[in-house]
């Protein structure tokens, strides 16, 4: 909508929750950085939430209101990240709280892209994010901090093994529906290969990101979305590398306010009536690639 800022929507668990932290350079915070003045970044993440709590949440009142939005327009969100798999592919007898068998895992990201394209409309693209790798090392030092030696099992509920079944569920999944997805089990292990597993670094605690997952992420984040969705890709300033300033380029997302340089210091209220190039309405219009295939899932 004319005059209404874009919108950049995250669903997921812990993992998106988390990722405004401030002290781990969340990947969303990295996402807020590059769409500064040209997109908001909605955070809807849950903590703790699997496909099947979250499909739960979504469908009441309440979750709607959260998650579509009663304070703004739904259909100005032009990005939607959908990341699930690090609960669900808890083992079901260590963690049966959290499994959900791999097909309804799957049909339930299926139906949560379903649940986005109605309710935010045709021009969204939707990006699924497959779980990361879990350490197990970290992850078994991790139960001591937290529980303490006398209390801590020993058993592992979330496993390397588990996490990739479900990396590539979400994968198949991304397939089926023609949108891009990142998988996260297998990049980070390609990014730090070796038998010591140093792709740990992106873990800090074998399951959550660390400071450098969340820089892996947020980076990977933005070279999909250049590769897939260029009209959507912020070219930062080819001089400071700043992705917010009056040399930034982004072809459909028009920064909000006309840059401090591009202001008539004698007649600034004529900068300010200056028609805008792209409204939100013309990007809507134009076809997208992925709808048809969603909307048929």
């Amino acid at each position: 909508m004319p005059g209404r800022r874009a919108l950049i929507l995250l669903l997921g668990d812990s993992i998106t929750q988390l990722s405004f932290s401030a002290i781990n350079a969340g990947w969303g915070a990295h996402l807020a950085d590059i769409y500064q003045r040209r997109a908001d970044v909605l955070n809807r993440g849950k903590s703790g939430y699997n496909t099947d709590w979250f499909l739960g949440y979504m469908n009441t009142t309440e979750g709607k209101q959260d998650i579509f939005g009663s304070d703004h327009n739904p259909l100005n969100v032009r990005i939607a990240t959908i990341f699930f798999g690090a609960n669900d592919a808890s083992d079901p007898i260590l963690n049966p709280r959290h499994h959900v068998p791999l097909q309804r895992y799957k049909d339930n990201l299926k139906k949560i892209a379903r649940e986005v394209v109605t309710h935010v409309g045709h021009q969204v693209k939707i990006i699924i994010i497959c779980p990361p790798p879990v350490h197990h090392d970290t992850r078994l030092k991790f139960q001591i901090e937290r529980w303490g030696p006398d209390k801590a099992t020993g058993e592992l509920e979330r496993t390397l093994e588990l996490s990739g079944k479900y990396a590539t569920a979400a994968a198949e999944v991304a397939a089926e529906l023609n949108v891009p997805h990142l998988n996260l089990w297998k990049e980070m292990q390609i990014a730090s290969p070796g038998p010591d597993e140093p792709w740990s670094k992106y873990l800090n605690d074998g399951l959550h990101l660390s400071k450098e997952g969340n820089i892996f992420v947020g980076e990977k984040l933005g070279e999909l979305i250049k590769r897939h969705f260029p009209e959507l890709a912020v070219t930062p300033c080819p001089h400071t590398a700043y992705p917010a300033n009056s040399a930034s380029v982004c072809p459909e997302l028009e920064q909000m306010g006309p840059w401090h340089d591009h202001i008539n210091h004698t007649d600034p209220l004529k900068s300010f009536q200056k028609k805008r190039k792209l409204t939100m309405e013309d990007a809507a219009e134009k076809p997208q690639r992925s709808e048809a295939a969603v909307r048929a899932a």
